[in-house]
């Protein structure tokens, strides 16, 4: 491969070496690097990023997303939840439900949770 000389200023170099030494890269390695990584993330160089800004904005966007996703979600199915406890102490408690039923009910789940782990090859 042929190489080509570029120029740059000494405050410049001096910030390159310092680069290399902390890397263990020669000054081509450095420059190569510089390269691949402006290409593959689309980056200006000549803008820098904040990356503490840019983590912060993301941890926003996703502590949102999960109140959201609790508000919408989450919420909606405690309340069910919460009514179907208190439908069904209302029935125990009337003695509605007796504990043949019961012992009937949990069998049925039991074997229904059976089946599907036996469908899934667990």
């Amino acid at each position: 491969m042929k190489y080509k000389t570029i120029r740059i200023y000494e405050s410049d170099f001096d910030k390159m070496n310092s680069f290399c030494d902390r890397y263990k890269l020669s000054k081509t390695e450095l420059i190569e690097a510089l390269l691949i990584y402006f290409e593959k993330t689309d980056l200006d160089p000549r803008e820098p990023s904040n990356a503490t800004k840019e983590i912060s904005k993301l941890k926003s966007q996703l502590i949102s997303f999960i109140k959201t996703q609790e508000k919408d979600k989450l919420n909606p199915l405690i309340k069910k939840q919460d009514l179907l406890i208190t439908e069904f102490s209302g029935l125990v408690k009337d003695q509605f439900v007796t504990k043949s039923f019961m012992i009937e009910l949990a069998t049925k789940l039991g074997n229904s949770i059976v089946n599907k782990l036996q469908e899934n090859g667990n």
